[in-house]
């Protein structure tokens, strides 16, 4: 093997732990954010609860409301 190959070989195996170690860094990055968007998406479910239910007790207020006009002419 001559020297310019072995250079090559060489710079092609540096770049590929390079290439490597950023690809483990992005994933690492993308679990977190992905943890975080998750976490998000928790707390915003739990929100939509409490607000579907306060639409409906609203909305069996003001049926109960109609209803006991209507029937109290």
């Amino acid at each position: 093997m001559n020297l310019t190959t072995e250079t090559s070989t060489q710079q092609i195996q540096s770049m590929d732990i390079k290439t490597q170690m950023q690809l483990e860094a992005h994933e690492k990055e993308c679990m977190m954010f992905r943890e975080l968007v998750h976490g998000k998406l928790d707390e915003l479910g739990k929100r939509m609860w409490r607000l579907e239910a306060m639409i409906m007790g609203s909305t069996l207020l003001v049926v109960a409301m109609v209803v006991t006009v209507v029937i109290g002419k």
